[in-house]
């Protein structure tokens, strides 16, 4: 019989991409939105200096620009230490994927950052990534069981 396990199936480094836009969290609202159209992403990660190193201090959004930022006529010189989402919830490379999923809904949020042991920044998932890596979990499992059956 062929053993299919969700807890070993993936993990957030498999599913998600190191590649992550980080912008200084003192660094303006116009240069995340510039930002975010030039490398046609939906977020970036806020950083910020500490004694450990930089290390990621928050998410700004495209809907935190739309929401917290253009709605409430902020003006131009705010900056992402201002509008970025608090507190940052973050993952380890070897979070699984129900992991992810309780964060995600518990946590309300659709982008989790994933931090190595020190909390250094070292990729993102996001919640299309998340669905895309269950879908393919779903065609795992239907394809174990079609070759159970075969078997039998």
């Amino acid at each position: 019989m062929a053993y299919f396990s969700l807890e070993t199936a993936m993990r957030a480094a498999d599913i998600g991409t190191s590649r992550v836009i980080q912008l200084n969290e003192s660094s303006t609202i116009n240069e995340a939105a510039r930002t975010m159209r030039q490398h046609d992403v939906g977020c970036v990660v806020t950083m910020k200096n500490t004694l450990a190193g930089v290390l990621p201090s928050g998410i700004v959004t495209d809907r935190d620009l739309a929401i917290r930022f253009l709605a409430k006529d902020l003006g131009d010189e705010k900056n992402l230490h201002d509008i970025q989402s608090l507190p940052l919830v973050t993952c380890h490379a070897d979070a699984t994927i129900d992991e992810l999923v309780g964060m995600m809904l518990g946590s309300h949020v659709r982008r989790v950052p994933i931090v190595d042991d020190e909390g250094q920044l070292i990729g993102i998932v996001c919640l299309d990534d998340v669905m895309a890596a269950l879908a393919e979990l779903m065609q795992r499992a239907s394809r174990a069981l079609t070759d159970e059956r075969e078997l039998d």
